[in-house]
């Protein structure tokens, strides 16, 4: 059913090694390396525009972390409902949780067709590889110089589980094992590394994102480590490249599109503004304290508003006055007498 996927990767490898030969020569492990290598460097660049859309979904999903935060609040108890406007909230600002592991996924029928390719020069690229009609586009001559190409000694078409088969090949074992055990352990380290690089991007962004990938962070290395032990030279060559490549991308990539430290600290913002005015009642009672004729609520709302602003205003004492009773001669209408005067 895939055979035709098995073709095209053939045809690819097949064009590279024709393009290569010219300068390190048809027979040379070089020229069957590099024609693995740059099939890896051809499908990365084609994937580029993938990764770029998978970078700016994760920074919108960033941005969009507290009104997530508010979604998954208000309908804490209708999960459903909350996985709905969640979802709706990411098509209205264009992000997708797909995006994420988009460009792994489609990497992934290549990586399997050059798998099912090497091992099949591995098992018909022997001895008698010349006596075989081979399939997939391959000649009988080209099938026996990719089986017998080796790089650091080791031809692309075994691994660490069928190292017993480096005879045929004209391989030793012993180096077959080591040299393919270095590249699992490259292999591995580098997929830590690129893990731990979007942890770290992602780790302020309060999204799910950071902690799905730190558990991916020491899964996935072991786990490639494992399956390495079932990879060819040339699927290590491969998966190397692609992992480096990665880790290079990200770098620049990231650097140049970072996530915006005012949408990763939003959620911050909004509990200084309820704690100074109430939330949406402090906004409004803003509005009506900057609005013109303001009624007395406003304006006693904006005194206090603005306690704290500069010195506390002075104490302002009132004191009583009562007017001061007159004397009782003039109580009764009648003038006070004069001594000595006459009556």
């Amino acid at each position: 059913m895939l055979n035709w996927l098995y073709d095209i990767v053939t045809k690819v490898v097949l064009a590279l090694h024709a393009a290569i030969a010219p300068v390190f020569g048809t027979n040379s492990g070089t020229t069957w390396g590099l024609s693995v290598f740059v099939l890896t460097i051809l499908v990365r660049v084609v994937l580029f525009p993938l990764f770029v859309k998978q970078i700016k979904s994760q920074r919108s999903m960033a941005e969009l972390a507290p009104k997530v935060k508010e979604l998954q609040a208000k309908y804490k108890g209708d999960k459903e409902r909350m996985n709905t406007e969640v979802m709706a909230l990411y098509r209205e600002h264009g992000a997708n949780p797909i995006m994420g592991c988009l460009p792994l996924l489609l990497q992934m029928p290549i990586f399997y067709a050059l798998f099912h390719v090497l091992r099949y020069i591995s098992e018909h690229g022997g001895k008698n590889s010349l006596k075989f009609k081979p399939q997939y586009g391959w000649t009988a001559t080209e099938l026996h110089s990719a089986g017998h190409a080796k790089v650091f000694g080791v031809p692309l078409a075994l691994g660490f589980k069928t190292a017993s088969k480096a005879a045929l090949f004209g391989a030793n074992v012993s180096t077959v094992r080591i040299v393919t055990v270095v590249a699992i352990v490259v292999m591995a380290t580098t997929t830590f590394l690129t893990q731990r690089q979007l942890m770290a991007r992602n780790a302020s962004s309060g999204t799910a994102m950071a902690s799905q990938q730190k558990m991916m962070l020491y899964v996935l290395p072991p786990l490639f480590a494992l399956f390495g032990l079932n990879f060819q030279a040339g699927v290590l060559i491969y998966w190397v490249t692609s992992n480096v490549w990665s880790l290079g991308q990200q770098h620049f990539v990231i650097k140049a599109m970072p996530i915006v430290a005012a949408a990763a600290g939003g959620s911050t913002g909004g509990a200084g503004n309820s704690r100074a005015g109430g939330g949406s009642s402090g906004s409004k009672l803003a509005v009506s304290n900057g609005s013109k004729g303001g009624n007395a609520k406003g304006d006693s709302a904006k005194s206090k508003s603005n306690v704290g602003d500069g010195p506390p205003p002075s104490t302002v004492v009132i004191r009583r006055q009562q007017p001061t009773r007159p004397p009782r001669s003039k109580r009764d209408g009648r003038r006070p007498e004069r001594p000595g005067s006459p009556r």
